[in-house]
């Protein structure tokens, strides 16, 4: 699902610009770095999700801090229906 996510949102910017698609996997990947490093950081959306904003994008990242793991639910646009990633919760 998170690969469909970003190989869908990438394939648009590289429909303008090829650059533009490389800063945008760029900048979703720095945002899983930083979740990965520190995932308290970012907000809550949710009791247990939480969202990073993807820097020079409209889209966020929504995550969940498991006991073992942080787990990526999906890149979203930011104007999404919330719907969207809050039945992948689920």
């Amino acid at each position: 699902m998170v690969v469909e996510d970003i190989r869908l949102s990438s394939q648009w910017y590289d429909d303008i610009s090829v650059e533009l698609g490389n800063r945008f996997r760029r900048a979703v990947d720095g945002r899983f770095d930083a979740v990965e490093l520190r995932p308290e950081l970012f907000g809550r959306v949710e009791e247990e999700l939480r969202a990073v904003r993807v820097e020079g994008f409209p889209y966020i990242v929504i995550y969940r801090i498991e006991r073992q793991a942080t787990e990526i639910l999906g890149v979203f646009h930011a104007a999404a229906d919330p719907q969207k990633w809050r039945s992948r919760a689920r």
